[in-house]
């Protein structure tokens, strides 16, 4: 009978043992979108031994163009990124442990699930997430593959937390803040960065630390460019992350209070409160009140119409409030339909 990894095995720098190490690896994986869910796919295909998948978001009809894991029975059910894609991943590979928080990834979860894995991988688009798992990386040394994607433009970098640089160092350089939320993307462009990504990922939990790559990669498909930067020279002795006396200032939580944030796009806002709650969303489809409308329960949220703006309420208590741009307006539709539930 043919191994199920044979092709992989045949492949002379992974073997037999290098088989065995991927089987062996714990990877956490903060994002189930477009890289996110391409990464996931590549990993568990690969046999690795289990993944961590955090992502805050639900799926929606515009993620289908792009995000490999998600159908339309997810879109119409509103089921959270990070449980669709566990769902999918275990019908392809029953063999691996995954793993699925519905989670804002913010210092307390970096806290939680980064130490003791063996590699992060970014499967974000946001950039305060970003600088987030680089300070966590040095901090718990793990080391971490960046990606990024828009357009037509990808670019990738591992970090192995040696001597060169880390992410922080080279943001000045770099366009984070840049989002297919705000530019749109294509997805061959996806396909391209996450094949790197998985590809250094799996060089690193085979074994082959050696063959990964420490360059800036980067490349524009529509252009027909391609670029490996050495990066080296852009390393900061002072940087309070990976510099002589790291102070790693993203995992310190700044924001006591809630936390209210205009997402890129600006017509949705995301809300946070101070503490994870236990909302009990299905009591808002008994309450009759002239400002809602159309609620509909599903697994992991509960969607209404409020004053002309469409509320996602999670049952940790945050949520997600489109046709709004202004934080302050958003604040005061968060509480109001809070209070309907108390």
């Amino acid at each position: 009978m043919v191994d199920r990894y044979d092709r992989q095995t045949r492949f002379e720098p992974l073997g037999s043992k290098g088989q065995d190490r991927i089987r062996a690896a714990h990877v956490l994986l903060v994002g189930c979108g477009a890289l996110g869910t391409s990464i996931a796919d590549t990993l568990v295909r690969a046999g690795i031994g289990k993944i961590t998948i955090i992502d805050r978001d639900y799926v929606e009809l515009h993620n289908l163009h792009r995000q490999q894991l998600f159908t339309e029975e997810d879109v119409k059910h509103k089921v959270a990124k990070a449980k669709a894609a566990a769902r999918y991943l275990k019908s392809v590979n029953t063999d691996v442990e995954i793993k699925a928080h519905v989670l804002d990834f913010q210092p307390e979860e970096a806290a939680r699930f980064v130490p003791g894995v063996d590699l992060i991988m970014d499967g974000s688009d946001n950039f305060e997430v970003r600088m987030l798992l680089n300070d966590a990386a040095y901090r718990y040394e793990v080391p971490w593959i960046y990606g990024g994607v828009v357009g037509s433009y990808g670019l990738s970098r591992s970090f192995m937390l040696d001597d060169g640089p880390c992410l922080r160092c080279l943001s000045p350089y770099l366009s984070l803040d840049e989002t297919c939320d705000n530019d749109g993307v294509i997805a061959p462009a996806v396909q391209m960065v996450t094949a790197m990504q998985s590809a250094e990922a799996i060089k690193m939990i085979s074994g082959n630390k050696s063959a990964v790559s420490e360059r800036l990669r980067s490349f524009d498909l529509w252009e027909n460019e391609t670029t490996a930067i050495n990066a080296e020279r852009l390393k900061d002795a002072q940087c309070p992350t990976c510099g002589s006396n790291p102070t790693y200032p993203e995992l310190v939580n700044k924001e006591k209070g809630k936390q209210i944030r205009v997402l890129c796009g600006g017509d949705t806002v995301h809300v946070r409160p101070r503490e994870r709650k236990d909302v009990q969303v299905e009591k808002l489809q008994n309450i009759q009140h002239s400002t809602l409308s159309s609620v509909r329960l599903h697994e992991d949220v509960a969607t209404l119409n409020y004053e002309g703006c469409r509320v996602v309420l999670f049952k940790d208590g945050r949520a997600l409030l489109h046709g709004i741009d202004e934080g302050d307006r958003a604040e005061k539709v968060y509480e109001h339909v809070l209070s309907l539930i108390d």
